[in-house]
């Protein structure tokens, strides 16, 4: 399997052992590093990971240092953020079988969304880190702890669009 397949399944359905599988090619441990080694890079002061899945209840982050990260990929790799938006990917096992994954992401038919990922942990609630497109002008929006990720996104757009207005 291609690692942009691995990234892709990981991005799309939330598939964890993708993830998993993507840290395992360059070494977890490694892997791991890089990415809070990233995360220092961008200024994400308040965040460590400690998992490439995103499964382990001891990565911490915050509203700001993901905005930084959604800013980052929309400015350097809007093209991860493009696969969040796809509904129509298909991976062919080793017998030629063919396997859909579904977003998992409420969000991906939105005109509004650019890209992101959402994520539930019972720890965590549920959360996104995403771009939207709001009055012509892209916003990050990062929502934590939720109990209804959705229904708070929409209210922060709303009141985005209001005020521009």
């Amino acid at each position: 399997v291609k690692a942009r397949d691995l990234l892709k399944a990981a991005l799309i359905q939330s598939t964890n052992d993708a993830a998993e599988a993507l840290a395992y090619s360059a070494g977890e441990k490694e892997f791991v590093a890089l990415m809070n080694r990233k995360a220092k890079e961008l200024g994400m002061a308040n965040t460590i990971f400690y998992d490439a899945c995103g499964m382990n209840p001891q990565n911490k982050s915050t509203p700001a240092d993901l905005a930084k990260l959604v800013s980052y990929v929309y400015q350097s790799h809007p093209e991860i953020l493009a696969i969040t938006k796809n509904n129509d990917f298909w991976l062919e096992d080793k017998s030629g079988a063919r396997m859909k994954f579904q977003n998992m992401n409420g969000f991906y038919p939105l005109a509004a969304f650019v890209g992101g990922k959402t994520g539930y942990l019972p720890e965590a609630r549920q959360t996104i880190a995403g771009a939207f497109e709001v009055n012509q002008r892209p916003v990050a929006i990062a929502v934590l702890y939720s109990t209804n990720c959705q229904a708070d996104v929409f209210r922060i757009l709303e009141k985005l669009r209001s005020q521009n207005q």
